[in-house]
């Protein structure tokens, strides 16, 4: 408790803030088994692929309506972030305490459908790690999917409420030692399939439960785009090169280095938008995804994305770092007096980071799913602390 209590001064943490779009956001949690794929990180023929999917969508919320927590069993997840973020697991007890802005089971708005975003987490992360951009795209008329992918988030759960930790596959991790690339494109293909399968489920009639599904007449499967941190950026891209159903992908701070140089001289003819560090567009800038040589086959295969994919675009947010661009930079008051400095954060202001990554998406996605005219002029009010590019400008 003592712990506990020094780590709430030392490390304060504050829930998300609101949305600003005119909807309301309710959300359910579901546990899908996809039974025509075996689980490659057991080795019991009878393991099929399950996951954690939670659902968010337009609702009619209340005052009076209870908001559900930031995190899926929030109690087991916190000392597994703690162990991600590298801060003692008493210090983040705290962060239990986080809520959403989300209703759990509240009523959909029906008589409308809804354009689908798919969200990928990154290597060790969790579907509701970028909640803010996840609730921003609800209040603005999106239906928005993420499933913790089963042994590669940090933390993750069966129907039971048993947790399930991160591991690496031994078969990949095999040829990882003789080649790299191999180890990366295999788990972003697995995670792909993941989203394609979840993607699959929604266009269902009935659920995995036998009942009607809640969601197949609220979503509009003609405008689905997909989007994702770091190694769920390059998930993302994959699902654009791959699949004929995703129309556009956003990445944050992407990990591309999965992808072959075919790959990234593809033109998909379909929009591709990146938001990341400084450093993606100038190396001579201090960063921490681009220093190894894996990092640098990271840059090269980026910049041949942004070179031959059209349309391009691209956000650089100056002093931001890896994990400037998920929720850890939103909920930690780094202005508290007492706070330890969280390097890892990026020295940017949050603030800067919210509303730049929230209006560049909701612009993005506006245009590549709703028809709508892109916006080139809202980084104006800047002051120079973001970069934006368009790959007719380069």
């Amino acid at each position: 408790m003592g712990c506990a209590a020094i780590g709430s001064i030392a490390v304060p943490l504050e829930s998300i803030d609101k949305p600003k779009g005119e909807y309301g956001v309710g959300t359910t949690v579901h546990f899908w088994t996809d039974y025509t794929r075996s689980e490659v990180y057991t080795t019991s023929p009878s393991d099929f692929r399950s996951l954690l999917v939670q659902v968010w969508y337009p609702a009619e919320i209340k005052p009076n309506y209870q908001k559900t927590t930031h995190l899926v069993y929030p109690n087991k997840s916190v000392s597994s972030i703690s162990k991600t973020a590298g801060i003692p697991s008493g210090f983040g007890k705290h962060g239990t305490q986080l809520m959403s802005n989300a209703v759990q089971g509240a009523n959909p708005l029906s008589g409308r459908k809804f354009p689908l975003i798919l969200f990928s987490h990154g290597n060790g992360g969790l579907a509701t790690q970028n909640l803010s951009q996840v609730e921003e795209l609800v209040s603005n008329g999106y239906i928005v999917v993420a499933c913790n992918h089963t042994y590669n988030a940090s933390i993750t759960f069966n129907k039971d409420g048993d947790s399930i930790l991160f591991r690496r596959n031994v078969t990949w991790d095999e040829q990882a030692s003789y080649h790299r690339k191999y180890y990366t494109r295999e788990l972003i293909k697995y995670r792909y399939q993941d989203l394609a399968f979840i993607l699959d489920e929604l266009t269902k009639e009935k659920s995995q439960k036998g009942i009607a599904n809640p969601y197949r007449d609220l979503i509009d499967f003609n405008a689905v785009g997909v989007m994702g941190h770091s190694m769920g950026g390059g998930t993302s891209y994959y699902a654009l090169l791959n699949d004929g159903r995703i129309k556009a992908a956003l990445a944050l701070d992407g990990w591309f280095f999965a992808l072959n140089e075919e790959d990234a001289k593809i033109n998909t003819k379909k929009p591709f938008m990146h938001i990341g560090q400084e450093e993606f567009f100038n190396t001579s800038v201090v960063g921490d995804m681009n220093k190894s040589e894996d990092g640098k086959e990271n840059l090269k295969i980026y910049n041949l994305i942004l070179e031959n994919n059209k349309p391009s675009y691209a956000t650089y947010i100056k002093n931001s770092l890896h994990y400037t661009f998920t929720d850890l930079k939103q909920v930690y008051v780094a202005e508290s007096p007492l706070a330890i400095p969280l390097s890892f954060l990026g020295k940017v202001d949050k603030s800067i980071v919210k509303n730049t990554i929230n209006e560049s998406m909701i612009n993005f996605f506006d245009y590549s799913l709703k028809n709508q005219e892109f916006q080139k002029n809202i980084y104006n009010k800047y002051n120079n602390e973001v970069i934006f590019i368009d790959n007719e400008n380069r």
